[in-house]
């Protein structure tokens, strides 16, 4: 006959085996999923692919080449941005310098040059000034005269000493002679605007400048153009420096040495500015991130040793806690029970040391404090 032992005296029983054995309720494991360090590359000038080096899957190290855009006119505007850097170099060196003798002999030469062509320009221009200013004073002399006598006659005239018809002639003498002045006046003018906007003005304005010039030469460069020349200089090199990144952006290369994780580019595709062209997963160790309650933080602080287990494949791996959140939450679902899905957690990320790369991101893994 078979018996039955009741509830009460077996939980008794085992209550009292535990209590002979110091039996402990086992310590806490926590689900993570495993996430890596991804880093997007692209250029920031865009443009049409040239070069390819990898594809979706390649290792890559630091610094290696994914791809090359063609570079087109942006080789050319550094080069003449560079060239332009040279140039504003050798006019301050030149400045700094100051000037050689040879320079003050040859702009003396040309003054002397300029204010010789302007003297025979005025010595063959003075005939006609000097006829045309020479009936410019006659008239106004028979001008003069004209005026007087029109005077002298309109005064006999009113006393009846001369007939009206003198003062008619008077009078008409004296608006021929002002009519002989305007002619002369015009005639002159003519003579002087013919001469000086051609030869004689432009030999003058030529003396003009190369005495100013011969002056600044002997003076030397003022501290005013040497700034500008500073300026001038820094301007260019600045331009250069632009000119020089944007062409380093034609050459697309990794961050860091990883995985590439998506790419689909082929030579003769367009790439955009600022648009992305490959995900790296990086080889940085992963993290995953737990959710503990808490009464098990104190467990969890940064800096804290645990034990990481893959969910695939069972590898053990060393991890750190590396940080908590400062709020708590509700369990997110992935958690397995409605119970605990209840509680509020806080999220801790745990760095896993992972040297061989061993752990996929998305596997789960298990983690059990130390």
């Amino acid at each position: 006959m078979t018996r039955r032992i009741g509830w009460g005296k077996t939980a008794a029983g085992l209550a009292l085996v535990c209590a002979a054995s110091s039996c402990s309720p086992p310590p806490p494991a926590y689900s993570g999923t495993v996430q890596t360090e991804s880093v997007a590359v692209g250029s920031q000038i865009g443009g049409r692919v040239a070069e390819v080096n990898v594809s979706a899957g390649s290792r890559v190290q630091r610094g290696s080449v994914i791809l090359r855009i063609d570079p087109g006119m942006l080789g050319a505007q550094y080069d003449q941005a560079r060239a332009q850097v040279q140039q504003a170099a050798e006019h301050l060196a030149e400045l700094q310098n100051g000037n050689v003798e040879t320079d003050i002999e040859r702009a003396r030469a040309q003054s002397a040059q300029a204010a010789a062509q302007y003297r025979q320009a005025a010595a063959q221009t003075a005939p006609q000034t000097s006829a045309a200013a020479a009936a410019v004073s006659e008239a106004q002399a028979a001008l003069t005269l004209a005026r007087a006598n029109l005077a002298r006659t309109q005064s006999l005239e009113a006393t009846g000493d001369v007939s009206k018809q003198s003062l008619d002639q008077a009078g008409s003498d004296f608006a021929q002679a002002q009519a002989r002045l305007e002619q002369a006046q015009a005639a002159y003018a003519n003579a002087v605007s013919a001469q000086l906007p051609g030869e004689l003005s432009g030999s003058r304005a030529n003396a003009l400048a190369q005495s100013a010039n011969y002056q600044n030469v002997v003076n030397g460069p003022r501290a005013e153009e040497i700034a500008q020349a500073k300026a001038a200089l820094a301007a260019a090199q600045a331009s250069a420096e632009y000119d020089r990144k944007r062409l380093d952006e034609a050459i697309i290369v990794a961050p860091a040495s990883g995985v590439v994780a998506s790419f689909n580019l082929h030579p003769g595709d367009l790439l955009g500015p600022n648009q992305q062209a490959a995900i790296i997963d990086t080889f940085a160790d992963p993290y995953a991130y737990i959710y503990a309650s808490q009464h098990d933080l104190a467990a969890l602080t940064s800096g804290t040793h645990v034990r990481v287990v893959s969910d695939a494949g069972g590898a053990t791996f060393d991890g750190t806690v590396e940080a908590f959140d400062r709020t708590a939450q509700f369990t997110p679902q992935n958690v397995e029970t409605a119970d605990q899905r209840a509680d509020l957690v806080y999220g801790v990320k745990i760095r896993i040391h992972d040297p061989q790369h061993q752990l996929l991101s998305g596997t789960t893994v298990t983690v059990h404090p130390k």
